[in-house]
């Protein structure tokens, strides 16, 4: 993994240290010629409190390169890919840090149709550019001419409208939906899906703002207590919460429990397998025990990916798959293009409850019958890499099967597996493992794990010390 800003699937780092105007101003000419654009670029933004001028200047360093910018304003990074499936739009970049902390930023891009840029498709060539420049310059004084033009493009209403199409809400008969935006870009969306299809929505942190300084993923434990808080206020039929860009999206269930992605991703999966039998399902190998036995039960195809919706959406696209699901909350559909959306993880996760009498809480708890799992640990090591091999040196001789695809993935005698990956988007290693069998032996196979590993943790390394059955 590139150790900079420029990380796999996107660009992320602290503002203004390691992102800030200077870099964004060098990064719009050189993102122009590494991809030969002449046409269109539509550019957006987060709500954090330095996208604004972020996206300002970016949106300058594009114009006087020749391009025409359309600013989408705030907005959720899905609408930036509903963007580049626009004819006369070649490339979108969203000025978004995504889940992070407020003091990070970053730029999410795509081309033409949805096509998600990695380090090796483009990026790590921007990188080798922008650093031979040695230091950014300071271009604020330059008085360049501006080339491009600048226009304001609104795609909510006819996002909207593809999102809904089709879905046939005037015959649902749901109870009240607790609505999370954690004051990121969601409602700018949510709004007006549930005016649309006229919704019973109570919204908790609607309104785009300040994201709280733990960072914004949805199923934070902080954030999934205040969750389940603000849905003990009334009777509710489920809860979503988003993140800051509105891509990862949490499920919670009627008593305002969290529902696991991992979960989520299986329910997913038996609902897009049954109605398109032996179609593809892509999925990441963190936890894969669940999916792949789902899979095999509506005879699809199984399809693993590297994490990271770059590497997804690749995965997506090349075996024509009808899902995918990451453990993180990223939820990818064949209907777009490939793409994820928190919007649509949504409103198809409404389709499942109306289509069923079995609530989502009893379809959890069987497959969980069949796969225990434990929640996600964060590490941060003073030496992934001498850890992993450290891990492999002691697992590795008992394993009866060893997946490198991402990171470590070790099949365990007991029917037990777990994995080791670093982070795409943070500084950190995460543990997860998953059984067939007790789920207290797993909780012993996890401590043992973390023993081994504890002489390489930081002392801020954030785990609580105990594992928990998700």
């Amino acid at each position: 993994m590139p150790q900079s800003v420029f990380r796999l699937g996107d660009i992320r780092g602290r503002y203004p240290t390691e992102i800030n105007e200077n870099f964004v101003r060098s990064f719009g000419p050189q993102f122009v010629l590494q991809f030969k654009l002449s046409g269109r670029i539509a550019t957006g933004r987060d709500t954090r409190d330095s996208s604004l001028a972020l996206q300002e200047t970016l949106n300058i360093s594009l114009r006087q390169s020749g391009i025409d910018v359309l600013n989408l304003g705030i907005c959720a990074t899905e609408l930036g890919s509903f963007a580049s499936f626009q004819a006369d739009i070649e490339a979108v970049i969203i000025i978004t840090a995504s889940h992070n902390t407020p003091g990070y930023n970053g730029l999410k891009c795509i081309l033409k149709n949805g096509e998600a840029i990695t380090y090796e498709s483009g990026l790590k060539h921007i990188e080798s550019r922008m650093n031979a420049l040695e230091d950014f310059p300071d271009l604020s004084d330059i008085d360049m001419p501006l080339k491009g033009s600048l226009s304001n493009f609104d795609l909510v209403p006819d996002y909207v409208h593809f999102l809904t199409n089709g879905l046939n809400h005037e015959k649902w008969h749901l109870g009240n939906l607790a609505l999370n935006g954690l004051h990121g870009t969601a409602s700018t969306l949510a709004v007006p899906i549930s005016k649309r299809c006229e919704l019973n929505s109570f919204w908790h942190k609607q309104e785009p703002g300040t994201l709280d300084s733990l960072g914004v993923d949805p199923s934070h434990p902080k954030h999934a207590a205040d969750m389940k808080q603000f849905m003990a206020s009334r009777d509710f039929e489920l809860g979503v919460a988003w993140d800051g860009d509105s891509d990862r999206c949490a499920i919670f269930d009627e008593a305002g429990n969290l529902i696991p992605s991992y979960y989520m991703v299986g329910i997913f999966t038996e609902y897009f397998l049954q109605q398109n039998p032996g179609a593809a399902i892509v999925f990441d190998t963190k936890l894969c025990w669940n999916t792949l036995d789902i899979i095999q039960q509506y005879n699809g195809k199984a399809v693993p990916s590297q994490t990271g919706h770059a590497f997804v959406i690749r995965q997506m696209k090349r075996h024509n798959a009808v899902y995918g699901g990451e453990l993180s909350g990223h939820h990818y559909f064949g209907e777009f293009n490939g793409c994820d959306s928190g919007m649509l993880a949504w409103l198809m996760t409404l389709v499942i409850v109306q289509s069923t009498t079995c609530p989502l809480e009893e379809l959890v708890d069987t497959m969980r019958k069949s796969v225990k799992c434990t929640q996600e640990i964060s590490l941060s090591l003073q030496d992934d890499y001498q850890a992993i091999d450290q891990i492999m040196n002691i697992y590795g001789p008992q394993a009866k099967k060893i997946d490198a695809l991402d990171g470590i993935s070790l099949e365990m005698s007991g029917d037990w597996r777990f994995s080791l990956r670093n982070s795409k988007t943070e500084t950190k290693l995460r543990l997860n493992l998953e059984t067939r069998s007790s789920g207290d032996a797993l909780i012993d196979e996890g401590e043992k794990i973390i023993k081994i590993l504890k002489p390489f943790m930081l002392d801020d390394q954030g785990w609580s010390g105990q594992f928990i059955l998700q």
